[in-house]
């Protein structure tokens, strides 16, 4: 069994570096590198790591996990030391010279997974906490790391088996009759794995929000203000401001946090009968931004009167769709007039004065939180994988209520539950080869 390495904190200067080593010549290297003679498991020790020739390289901490006890059930070692990449890089050639590899992306994690550590969905959330956007999406990926996915999973399993085992008896012993009553318990219990089943893709539907920035897009008359509130909202300069009409040509977007969540903040040009080629491209591209938003926030300048030839055509936009009104330039006085924008949710502000930004800012992240965050729900992280084989699982278990409904031999109905099951199983790793393992594992960064 062959040694991996790899450096588990980013690349860079740092206060500290961590190398992880696994494989049988943890022991020999603590001995030999750190002078490490009487090893005790999960105690980090202070020594000074030295090469093979002999020579200081540098004073770390050494943590060693004996077999059986580690996150990939071999023996195992974390070196932390100073973060100077001068200083790691050394170490790591000096472990090769011992007969240690690098390790592949994701090695350490397969090494638990084939060792029985953790099952295969478990093994996955490690990538997806890696890579979650946000708190839902982490909170949903720690749910399936202790667990609870695969626990969810495991019991859809056994209902399946159930059903299965006890309609297996009939082929069995043939002279039974299935009977009415019998086959209406089985379609009942059928019709609870269907409302399982349907509820983790819908959770997938949601894991979808989670995995991206929403996106929130500024529209608007020329010289509503957009592009001062886009300054205003993700604190630097980036959007050129002018009195002048059609200044804003192109959309511009940016990331930022509000609060706990990141959005990718749209900043779109003018909404207006134009005749000039660039700035009606301009307005076709506003438009787009506009139906791939999530969130639309209306700016208006509530100092000028506003072109009622205009409302019509952007309150259809707003249609149906979550958005707030931003009442812009409240601090030159708002004009007279009745019209009624039709908005739930209107908020005043003054880029100048800086009056209503920060209640603005609570307004996005409500919206986010109430619409799109299912912060009272415990969602679990139904990745792409998941989804396809839960709904090949969904489709058999169908299948076998209609096949039951319409007396179908016993023997097909068994078959269909089988291959529900093998399924869920792909999902946990009861069942799996060695391309899907190579495929999920080279998709995580390295020292994981």
């Amino acid at each position: 069994m062959e040694t991996i390495i790899a450096q588990a904190t980013p690349s860079g200067e740092s206060a500290i570096t961590v190398i992880r080593v696994s494989g049988h010549l943890c022991k020999e290297i603590c001995k030999k590198a750190c002078d490490y003679e009487k090893i005790n498991s999960r105690i980090a020790k202070l020594a000074n790591y030295r090469s093979v020739e002999n020579k200081l390289i540098d004073q770390v901490l050494i943590t060693f996990y004996q077999e059986g006890n580690s996150y990939t059930g071999q023996d195992c070692i974390e070196i932390s030391c100073h973060g100077n990449p001068l200083i790691s890089e050394w170490i790591i050639k000096d472990l090769l010279k011992y007969g240690c590899r690098l390790a592949e992306p994701g090695e350490f994690t397969k090494l638990a997974f084939l060792n029985g550590n953790i099952d295969l969905s478990q093994a996955e959330a490690v990538a997806q906490i890696i890579a979650a956007k946000n708190h839902n999406a982490l909170e949903a990926a720690q749910r399936n790391l202790k667990g609870e996915l695969s626990t969810l999973l495991t019991q859809i399993q056994d209902n399946i088996l159930d059903i299965q085992a006890a309609i297996e008896a009939y082929i069995d012993f043939p002279e039974e009759d299935l009977g009415d009553e019998n086959k209406k318990e089985y379609i009942r219990k059928i019709d609870i794995l269907t409302n399982e089943l349907e509820n983790l893709l819908d959770q997938s539907d949601k894991l979808n929000l989670f995995n991206k920035n929403l996106r929130v897009s500024l529209i608007g008359l020329p010289n509503a203000g957009k592009s001062s509130l886009f300054n205003e909202l993700t604190g630097k300069d980036r959007a050129l401001v002018s009195t002048v009409k059609g200044t804003t040509r192109d959309y511009l977007e940016m990331n930022i946090k509000i609060n706990d969540d990141w959005i990718t903040l749209v900043d779109t040009a003018g909404i207006h009968n134009a005749s000039n080629d660039l700035e009606i491209e301009g307005i076709k591209r506003s438009y787009n931004q506009i139906e791939e938003a999530d969130i639309i926030i209306w700016v208006v300048d509530v100092s000028a009167p506003y072109p009622i030839q205009e409302l019509n055509k952007i309150k259809s936009v707003c249609e149906d769709r979550t958005s707030i009104l931003v009442k812009n330039k409240i601090d030159l006085g708002e004009f007279e007039d009745s019209i009624d924008y039709q908005q739930k949710l209107v908020v005043e502000v003054s880029c100048t004065t800086k009056l209503g930004i920060a209640k603005l800012r609570e307004i996005i992240s409500e919206l986010i939180n109430n619409t799109f965050g299912y912060k009272e729900e415990k969602v679990l992280y139904v990745g792409e994988r998941h989804k396809k084989l839960i709904e090949n699982c969904l489709q058999y278990i169908l299948e076998s209520k209609r096949n039951f409904e319409s007396d179908v031999g016993i023997e097909i109905i068994s078959s269909d539950l089988t291959t529900a099951r093998n399924n869920i199983d792909q999902i946990i790793g009861v069942k799996t080869n060695e391309d899907i393992l190579d495929k999920l594992f080279g998709e995580f960064c390295i020292g994981k």
